[in-house]
């Protein structure tokens, strides 16, 4: 598999953000805001921390990625 050139992991963290503001708008989250309980946890609260875990963990890749020296042409 061919890796992914930077230009693509840093319209990855542009868009990143926006993911990330859009996730947490409060029409998307009202569809959440039920009564309903997972392992007697509100399923909102399991909704925004599973939100917020999964930006923290692609900020990171994107991140580690941007962060890392390019490789060399093949000649």
């Amino acid at each position: 598999m061919k890796p992914l050139p930077p230009e693509r992991f840093r319209d990855a963290a542009v868009i990143l953000p926006l993911l990330g503001l859009f996730l947490l708008m409060p029409p998307l989250i009202t569809l959440f805001a039920r009564g309903e309980h997972l392992f007697g946890i509100p399923v909102i609260v399991i909704y925004i921390f599973g939100v917020w875990l999964a930006l923290v963990a692609c900020a990171a890749l994107i991140a580690r990625r941007l962060a890392s020296p390019p490789d060399p042409p093949a000649d």
